[in-house]
């Protein structure tokens, strides 16, 4: 009987052993089970450095950047640009979707976040995995460019202490340094391409001329252009008697016309009085209202006073005259980022307008409308230039042939 008893608690201690045995054997599974999930969570790739590195050509040139991905786990396989390249301008997002593909035992997640996507150059927009093993990001880049070399330096034919040359693509400005002598007399900035030196040029003795060129305005417009190159104007003599009718001579305005000192009537020409400018016609009759002087229209108010910038004399039509008095036609930019168009006979439009084979929309205070715009009840795109999207698709939103978007974006 105790031998029996014995061979019985020996073959349960044996069960137990084998029991034992196979809940380490299933703990031991476990753990390597746990431990080959950690390994593959290793494998996704969870952050990205991408570097867009802007390119600069030359003069005028806006040249693509070169992208580069920083993270070692991934190459770039594609990349993309939403606007049209004849499109771009300085300072003006482009919309760039790169692809990326993983290396092999390694995948990206299902997106990734601001923080740990880490772009330079660009602003980040999205990142997130398309079909199959590919990644796509998706920033905004600003083109740059150097910009170019004013040409035909010279002065007005009608007015020889205004400097005047050819304006530069995408110039925000221009810097100018007037000299006498070959001596600095004034150093100035402005955007329009023109400048009234009649302030500085009173030495009758000197020879005057001044260097000019394109360059950045604002902290802002530096990020994106580089100075031109500087050009040499033309040389001016300053000629007392030639100029002496647009500075003081001792002369004096009575009534409507312009007295000398020796009792004659200033005729055809320009008087500076108590910094104003005065025109006196053929007759030496002061000009009053629009009036032609050279080819180009100016306006003179009631007391005879040259007028710039905006006006609006019979109150229902906006003109633009020039730092110069002279008015302007066509596309006008009074301040940077502003776009206005006068038509031929100088008056600002308002609304739809077709242009150049192009539609545009000019909002009610006459500015030129770009990116997205609600007009009317429907949904427009205006690119950078202004000009209206049609046929094509714009941040994933399809735009018809007239230009109208389906939803509001």
């Amino acid at each position: 009987m105790k031998k029996e008893i014995l061979i019985i608690f020996r073959r349960a201690a044996a069960a137990a052993a084998v029991w034992l045995a196979a809940a380490w054997v299933t703990a031991g599974a476990a753990g390597l089970t746990a431990y080959g999930a950690e390994s593959a969570d290793s494998s996704v790739i969870e952050s990205l450095s991408v570097t867009l590195k802007s390119q600069y050509g030359e003069p005028g040139e806006i040249l693509e950047p070169e992208i580069t991905v920083g993270t070692a786990d991934c190459s770039i396989v594609d990349y993309q640009y939403r606007t049209e390249y004849e499109r771009w301008k300085p300072g003006r997002k482009v919309r760039v979707e790169i692809t990326l593909e993983a290396e092999e035992g390694k995948v990206f997640p299902t997106s990734i976040n601001k923080s740990k996507c880490k772009i330079t150059g660009a602003d980040f927009v999205s990142a997130k995995a398309l079909d199959g093993d590919k990644f796509q990001v998706r920033v905004d880049y600003k083109p740059v460019t150097v910009l170019g070399s004013p040409s035909q330096a010279g002065w007005s034919s009608s007015d020889r202490t205004r400097a005047v040359w050819k304006s530069v693509e995408f110039a925000p400005g221009y810097s100018l340094v007037l000299y006498g002598d070959g001596k600095v007399v004034k150093r100035l900035t402005m955007e329009q391409a023109t400048a009234d030196l009649s302030a500085f040029m009173r030495d009758e003795e000197k020879t005057y001329y001044y260097e000019v060129k394109a360059v950045p305005l604002t902290s802002d417009d530096k990020k994106y252009f580089k100075d031109g190159e500087v050009v040499t104007s033309t040389e001016q003599e300053y000629d007392w008697e030639e100029m002496g009718s647009r500075t003081s001579d001792g002369g004096d305005i009575k009534g409507d016309n312009y007295i000398l000192p020796d009792g004659s009537k200033a005729v055809s020409t320009w008087k500076k009085i108590f910094d104003h400018w005065y025109y006196f016609d053929q007759n030496g009759a002061m000009s009053k209202g629009w009036t032609a002087i050279d080819g180009f229209w100016y306006y003179m108010d009631g007391n005879g006073v040259m007028k710039n910038g905006w006006v609006n004399p019979s109150g229902d039509s906006w003109y633009y005259l020039s730092e110069g008095g002279a008015m302007l036609t066509g596309w006008i930019q009074p301040s940077p980022n502003s776009w206005y168009y006068t038509d031929s006979a100088g008056v600002m439009q308002r609304g739809w307008a077709d242009i150049a084979g192009k539609r545009y929309y000019l909002g009610t205070d006459g500015k030129m409308c770009t990116g997205w715009n609600r007009i009317d009840g429907a949904w427009y795109y205006f690119y950078s230039d202004g000009s209206m999207a049609v046929n094509t698709a714009v941040e994933g939103w399809t735009i018809a042939g007239d230009g109208t978007a389906p939803e509001r974006p």
